[in-house]
């Protein structure tokens, strides 16, 4: 029983474990640590944020730039280390330092400085910058019996011989003391002097000026700046870890250009909107990619690449380069972040804003919501900006609202500054109860809704051709044309042969289901070359060689176009489809306001009404293109209607010939042109009543004036006061001395009077032209953004995941606020964001 082991209870056994731990505790704490056997030396600021670490080196450094070591909580025995992000063509800086109970961080006053080798070192590295807006001059009084003196920001100023002023560099204040120190003497003064007393200072303000003066041409001070100075440029000279630090700033230099290579590599793909993967991710293979080909392509130029290629290229997973496929897509939303974050910075340091938002399927028949923004630039010019797609929100206004809610609270964008809405005529968007605008206006009851422009026009054109049969078939049968010879390259390459041979022919087009306006492209070719496709036709119907139903196809739409109908449709809808196409490119414009809006439509409405008077001159020209006399219903027994018993008689004639083209077509579809026009005008004229005045000044008197800038006060009240009324009457006077070009528009006014001298002087008539330029008067901006939605999710990119897509879209809409951005502030965020916190 002897021999036998005693096991020990559960009880004992965490008693040992406590003692044991115990015991190499106190070991520990006896034996010295390492750093306490090499003196630190201090370089750069106490508050240290490390963003970028080193690479490989003979020292084991990490080989990952994305490694950092940053101290939470600077404690005792805690040591930092710092490498400043700056260009690759500066030197980086490198910052060692040791925080213990001997050695504290020197804070701005130099009263509680512990001057030590440590805190001279810090001091050497960091000298105190003298900020004279910062000191309070008004507690620094003293007494001099009882005469107080105070210090002055002239006693931090050395007036020279020839009248010049310098700031005294040297000064330092201190609050607690209420006392001045010279900076060089308190660290390195051979001999004790009043500004270099650590206890005492300088505190004689009725003898400052003298003192000072004296002071600065003293030979104790002239020693001490000798000394400071010559520490400076002996701070990189012998030091233990030259040899680390020369490593370290190869290290950072090499990876910076690295990534400055990147960088400009994504944002040359993503400005054009072009795919960046292919199908292998290995340098050296044809199906890589444009991101990964165009690397090879500078790489053949640029031995560094080259050389960083062949070193760190195709090693796989664990290996760091920074050309992976991850690292690409890091910068994608990095820099897209950076986009979206100038533009908000913009957005709010101009205010006010307007929406413009709109939705269509994607490829994947995913519905992708568009937003824009409208605000007005520093320069006094509008802006409209693109800030991402939002996926699958739905139709109905309440959806879209709290998806805009949860977009603009990610962006930090106040809703009360918006000041107008353009948006489509569908109702779950113009809705007066449900709609998207009402529900806007919750959160800012003054974002008017402009219905979009271009889009009203449309709708006012193709409401007017369904309202009559010949209308209807007309379009039917340009189509039709479009559809028979495209769908053969035989019958395309004839119609094509007989155009050439005719200067001035352009080619048959098809119609646009969207873009209603541009429908003067398909007049316009059928009007110059009807006789070349009418040749077209005949030669396919004597062709014994085509089908018989491809023959009988070709001669019923030649006897559909022969006819006086349709060449009248093709000289009626020609001029009218022109001046809607260029009214319509104008209304898409960015620089143009509601007042110019209102123009167009009444230009158009004046001109849809003079045209009603020239039936007699197109029906001439149809009957010139077609030699034809007689329309289609002429020679045919008209039917009379079928009179019921209780219906008296009467002497009721059914129109024939041109009356019947004149009365049941031609004047249905002008005035219903005309009406709708005057319709659609109304919901931009009761904006503009409220601001056109103001482009009238001249021609209205003080009175008129008073009453419609009261008008707008009442209308904005929390953006305008009562000094804007008395301001805009004496504006009237400076009106006039504005050129013709300069007052022609409000945006043209509201650029020149930002630019110029008289900002200060009429700043409410600023804000009223501001809030007025910026309301958005068509969302062609959003429906831009579509086309560039089909470039970059097309059917080979359909996988594409949703943040990545929008953030290539804004990269490629915002391309110019893209290239104005550093690459090194890109490198900058990715070093923060890819950072690693540890504690040494």
């Amino acid at each position: 029983m002897s021999g036998k082991r005693i096991k020990l209870s559960g009880a004992a056994y965490q008693k040992a474990a406590k003692e044991k731990k115990k015991n190499n505790e106190e070991l520990l704490q006896k034996i010295p640590k390492l750093h306490s056997f090499f003196h630190t030396r201090i370089v750069g600021s106490p508050e240290m944020i490390p963003i970028e670490e080193y690479s490989q080196s003979k020292r084991c450094l990490p080989t990952d730039i994305s490694k950092i070591e940053i101290p939470l909580n600077t404690t005792d025995d805690t040591k930092v280390t710092e490498i400043s992000t700056q260009p690759h063509s500066q030197q980086a800086e490198i910052t060692v330092y040791d925080f213990n109970e001997k050695s504290q961080i020197p804070g701005p006053d130099p009263v509680k400085w512990n001057l030590n080798l440590d805190s001279i070192n810090f001091l050497l590295a960091n000298p105190p910058k003298i900020d004279i807006s910062t000191i309070p001059f008004a507690e620094t009084k003293r007494m001099f019996g009882n005469i107080s003196r105070r210090l002055t920001p002239d006693h931090f100023m050395r007036k020279l011989q020839n009248g010049e002023k310098k700031l005294r560099e040297w000064i330092l204040y201190s609050p607690s003391k209420n006392a001045l120190f010279c900076f060089q003497c308190l660290l390195f003064s051979p001999k004790p002097t009043v500004f270099g007393n650590k206890n005492e200072g300088f505190i004689n303000w009725k003898k400052c000026n003298e003192s000072l003066q004296e002071h600065e041409t003293s030979k104790t001070h002239a020693e001490s700046v000798r000394i400071w100075f010559s520490r400076i440029k002996k701070e990189d000279r012998g030091v233990i870890d030259l040899e680390l630090k020369l490593n370290i700033e190869n290290q950072i230099s090499y990876w910076k250009n690295v990534l400055y290579r990147v960088v400009e590599t994504v944002s040359f793909l993503a400005s054009r909107g072009l795919a960046f993967r292919g199908n292998s991710h290995n340098f050296g293979s044809k199906q890589n990619g444009n991101y990964l080909g165009c690397l090879e392509l500078v790489a053949k130029f640029d031995p560094f690449l080259s050389a960083h290629i062949a070193n760190y290229g195709n090693k796989g997973k664990g290996n760091v380069s920074y050309l992976s496929s991850n690292i690409c897509d890091e910068f994608i939303s990095l820099m897209s972040d950076t986009v979206i974050d100038k533009i908000v910075s913009e957005i709010k340091e101009r205010k006010y804003f307007s929406l413009i938002v709109d939705s269509t399927p994607d490829v994947t028949t995913r519905d992708q919501l568009t937003v824009a923004i409208r605000y007005i630039s520093n320069e006094g010019l509008p802006v409209e900006r693109f800030l991402g797609f939002i996926p699958s929100v739905g139709h109905k206004g309440s959806d879209m609202e709290q998806a805009l809610l949860k977009k603009f609270c990610e962006l930090n964008i106040d809703l009360k500054f918006c000041r107008g809405q353009s948006y489509d005529n569908a109702s779950n968007m113009s809705g007066v109860y449900n709609g998207l605008q009402t529900r806007i206006k919750n959160y800012s009851s003054k974002a008017f809704f402009v219905p979009c422009s271009s889009h009203s026009l449309n709708l006012i054109g193709s409401n007017a051709a369904d309202t009559t049969q010949e209308g209807t078939k007309f379009f039917f049968i340009c189509q039709a044309i479009y559809n028979f010879f495209s769908v053969s390259t035989f019958r395309w390459n004839i119609l094509t042969n007989i155009i050439e041979k005719n200067p001035g022919c352009v080619k048959i087009k098809k119609l646009c289901s969207t873009r209603w306006s541009s429908r003067y492209d398909v007049c316009r070719a059928m009007c110059n070359g009807y006789a070349q496709v009418l040749s077209a036709l005949n030669t396919i119907c004597d062709d014994e060689g085509q089908k018989k139903d491809t023959r009988h196809e070709a001669r019923s739409i030649k006897n559909k176009i022969e006819s006086l109908n349709f060449c009248f449709m093709i000289c009626m809808w020609t001029p009218i489809l022109q001046r809607f196409n260029a009214t319509s490119i104008s209304l898409q414009s960015i620089d143009i306001d509601l007042a110019t809006v209102v123009t167009l439509y009444d230009s158009l409405e004046k001109y849809v009404e003079d045209f009603r008077e020239r039936f007699d001159v197109y029906l001439e020209q149809a009957k010139t293109m077609c030699s034809k006399q007689l329309f289609s219903w002429d020679g045919v027994r008209q039917k009379k209607r079928n009179k019921f018993f209780d219906e008296t008689e009467s002497n009721e004639e059914l129109l024939g010939g041109e009356q019947k083209m004149k009365c049941e077509v031609f004047y249905v579809i002008i005035d219903k042109l005309a009406m709708n026009l005057r319709e659609r005008k109304l919901s931009y004229t009761d904006i503009n009543n409220n601001f056109g005045f103001i482009l009238k000044l001249d021609t209205l008197d003080t009175n008129g004036i008073r009453e419609s800038a009261k008008n707008l006060v009442k209308i904005y009240p929390e953006d305008l006061n009562e000094t804007f009324i008395e301001e805009l009457v004496q504006f009237k006077n400076i009106l006039n001395l504005f050129s013709k070009e300069d007052k022609s528009s409000f945006i043209s006014l509201l650029k020149c009077l930002t630019n110029s001298s008289l900002l200060t002087t009429f700043p409410n008539v600023e804000i009223v032209l501001r809030i007025f330029c910026c309301m958005a008067s068509s969302n062609a901006s959003g429906e831009r953004s579509f086309s560039v939605l089909k470039r970059i999710k097309n059917y080979l990119r359909s996988a594409l995941v949703d943040e990545k897509m929008s953030s290539l879209s804004i990269l490629n809409i915002e391309s110019d606020i893209l290239q104005q951005i550093d690459w090194s502030d890109i490198i900058h965020k990715f070093a923060v964001l890819k950072s690693r916190k540890k504690l040494i």
